[in-house]
């Protein structure tokens, strides 16, 4: 049966199966909450109001955390 190229069930595409190699980091998912908190990165859509800065100061409050940046485009 022809299907158009919308209607075509995807799969994963892999290159190369690889293990990871635990002297230097782990997969994601095994990762703990603190080791994601202290090497994460948190995308965040930014509305209109507060700057930048006052937004990585937010994060820091509500993730308890020493260190926020931020990093990105402004656009109007």
């Amino acid at each position: 049966m022809n299907k158009l190229p919308f209607e075509r069930e995807l799969g994963i595409l892999e290159k190369k199966k690889e293990e990871t190699n635990p002297e230097f980091g782990k997969r994601p998912e095994e990762r703990s909450v603190e080791e994601l908190l202290d090497f994460g990165i948190i995308n965040l859509n930014k509305s209109s109001g507060p700057t930048s800065h006052q937004t990585s100061d937010y994060v820091k409050k509500i993730l308890k955390v020493k260190r926020a940046g931020h990093s990105g485009t402004l656009a109007i």
